[in-house]
């Protein structure tokens, strides 16, 4: 009866000697294991990182919520040429830029927010964001909108406290007072 729902099952008994089966199952498994424990254990290597970034209009349990559009990226890894998120001074009175970090040791990000002058970019805002080790770590900081003071383009610039000159992210946006939130004006 066993030998019956063992094949109805695909199930094969395998006849062989003890110390072969475990030598055979623990040196792959033994390695599988070694190598799991490495790689959740040692997010990139040892290098901190910045793998998700969102521009939105709150945050509710560490996630953002309302986000902008279109969706914000990092230059240096995207398209300069596409379309920058629209802040409307009408409806929203606030921006939150979120990242989604790694480390592997405890670290400081730095978000430097920096408005477009007829001089070039000036810096309005600097903070400084505290990540503890961990493969995803998320990290924000917000930026009050006052229609009168704020309207323009806009650039935070994202890099660590170890290495402030390595930029990590440039990812940039526009506040207007309009009606229209995605205007085609808002090229980059």
């Amino acid at each position: 009866m066993q030998n019956d729902l063992r094949s109805s099952y695909g199930i094969r008994s395998v006849h062989s000697e003890p110390s072969d089966i475990m030598t055979r199952t623990f040196i792959p498994s033994s390695f599988l294991i070694l190598a799991t424990c490495l790689i959740v254990t040692s997010p990139s290597w040892g290098k901190s990182e910045l793998f998700e970034v969102e521009l939105a209009r709150h945050i509710v349990d560490r996630t953002p919520i309302s986000p902008y559009t279109p969706i914000v990226y990092c230059e240096k890894d995207k398209n300069r040429d596409a379309p920058l998120p629209v802040i409307n001074t009408t409806s929203d009175h606030q921006v939150v830029f979120w990242n989604r970090v790694t480390s592997a040791t405890p670290q400081i990000f730095h978000h430097t927010w920096h408005k477009k002058t007829s001089d070039g970019w000036e810096p309005m805002a600097h903070i400084r964001l505290k990540v503890q080790k961990s493969s995803s770590f998320r990290i924000w900081s917000t930026k009050q909108i006052h229609p009168k003071f704020h309207l323009g383009e806009w650039m935070i610039v994202v890099s660590l406290d170890s290495a402030p000159k390595e930029v990590l992210c440039i990812a940039r946006f526009v506040v207007e007072q309009s009606v229209n939130t995605n205007s085609p004006s808002s090229k980059r």
